[in-house]
């Protein structure tokens, strides 16, 4: 069995992308196509995973490039706050938010129309989800009385409006 693993993880990292030449970028909006200098730009900075190489940890902490500044006072600047997190993807962000302001059994209301990863993340907090219903096709329209009656109703801890 040992051996199978070991020739299974050899096997992983021997992958290689075969076509390094082509880019995939977008490919239905721009038909494929990139200008010399989109495609320059992209060679050059596209690859957001060579910061990461050498991150011993955290990425917001990488002094160069300059990614420790960029979170740590332009960021929040820009955005008009004291603090900017920077999370893997909008799935963790919500679990960071719904993991600190409510507790396993608690309540959160979410429309109906939201996207899935809302119920994963409230999933993984142990929350209990309680969807605002929407209108239905063609308009998908999500009623505030409902949010008003279900806010009555179950006292969530949070409320999550996905497409207003």
């Amino acid at each position: 069995m040992e051996q199978k693993s070991s020739k299974s993880l050899q096997k992983l990292s021997e992958l290689r992308r075969e076509h390094k030449s082509l880019i995939n970028l977008m490919p239905l909006q721009t038909g494929g196509i990139l200008t010399d200098a989109a495609r320059e730009a992209l060679m050059e900075f596209g690859d957001g995973y060579s910061v990461c190489d050498f991150c011993q940890g955290s990425l917001c902490n990488v002094i160069k490039p300059p990614i420790r500044d960029f979170v740590q006072e332009l960021l929040p600047q820009f955005l008009g706050c004291e603090v900017a997190t920077i999370t893997h993807g909008a799935r963790e962000a919500k679990f960071m938010v719904m993991h600190s302001l409510a507790r396993p059994g608690d309540s959160i209301l979410v429309d109906a129309t939201r996207h899935y990863t809302t119920v994963v993340a409230a999933e993984r907090v142990g929350l209990n989800v309680i969807e605002v219903p929407h209108s239905g096709p063609p308009e998908f329209r999500v009623d505030v009385n409902e949010y008003a009656s279900l806010i009555k109703k179950h006292a969530p801890k949070l409320m999550l409006l996905t497409y207003p």
